[in-house]
């Protein structure tokens, strides 16, 4: 006969890998937000490379009626897939709580920030959308052109203080193995100095600070998008060597991550005099 050891140890294991797996389904569908995302802005909707920021109203709209059915399809499936990016940020978020613990200020404020960066991508979405509306009002179509690409590229403030606080908790991560590596918090550093170079894009309509220049849209958004991938591959390692239910179910769920915890900051201690 199964022992009650037995069938809770069965249970809590079962527990584990369902906790892991939507972590992981939560976490991995970020690559359905860059896949869509990417068919829909760059491929049907040609706002890769970007219009010139001194084209006139005419050409705007030029733009506008040649790529049509293409910007309309291409910016709505942009949109749609942007509401990916919120599992993503859970996920994180997941990993973040293992080390903040219930009060969790730092990962309360990224989860709010991931919010805005959501909306950072769909608000513009909807704006190229308004402009191909009425592709014959040229003043009309270059208005809402601009109010998609600025603050597409120039707000860039939360997703900075998203990095900055990942750094901050991958610091202060005491364990003996830290969820994340510690290469890792000055990657995050790194990665906010490079996106935050679109400030240019509010001053600038020619030169490497204009919306389609250098500094202004290639290397904050090659730098985004490696961001995004590092810290989806060091979420999915940190979730994989997990091995606590998250779940809370039980009262022997909350004692074994309390035992975890005192495991993990007890070889620190005894170092210490």
């Amino acid at each position: 006969m199964t022992s009650n050891s037995d069938r809770c140890g069965e249970e809590e294991g079962v527990d584990v890998m369902s906790d892991k797996r939507v972590q992981l389904w939560s976490l991995y569908s970020v690559f359905g937000f860059i896949v869509a995302f990417l068919i829909g802005w760059v491929l049907l909707a040609r706002m890769v490379p970007p219009p010139s920021p001194m084209n006139t109203p005419e050409q705007m709209a030029r733009f506008f009626r040649d790529h049509l059915f293409g910007i309309r399809v291409g910016m709505i499936l942009a949109l749609f897939s942007s509401a990916l990016l919120l599992p993503w940020g859970g996920a994180i978020c997941a990993q973040m709580l293992r080390v903040e613990g219930a009060r969790a200020p730092l990962t309360w404020a990224w989860a709010a920030a991931q919010g805005c960066v959501v909306i950072e991508f769909v608000y513009p979405c909807a704006f190229w959308l308004m402009a191909a509306f009425r592709p014959d009002d040229a003043s009309r179509v270059q208005t809402f052109h601009d109010l998609g690409w600025l603050p597409f590229l120039g707000i860039v403030c939360t997703g900075m203080f998203q990095m900055v606080a990942l750094a901050v908790v991958t610091v202060r991560d005491e364990r003996v193995k830290p969820i994340y590596p510690r290469w890792f918090a000055y990657f995050q550093l790194w990665c906010a100095l490079g996106v935050g170079l679109t400030f240019g894009v509010w001053i600038f309509k020619t030169g490497p600070l204009a919306w389609d220049g250098l500094v202004g849209f290639w290397i904050p958004v090659t730098v985004y998008f490696v961001w995004v991938v590092t810290t989806t591959a060091m979420t999915g390692r940190a979730i994989g060597n997990d091995e606590l239910p998250t779940g809370g179910r039980t009262l022997a769920d909350r004692v074994a991550v309390l035992e975890a915890e005192l495991a993990a900051i007890r070889p620190r201690m005894e170092l210490q005099p």
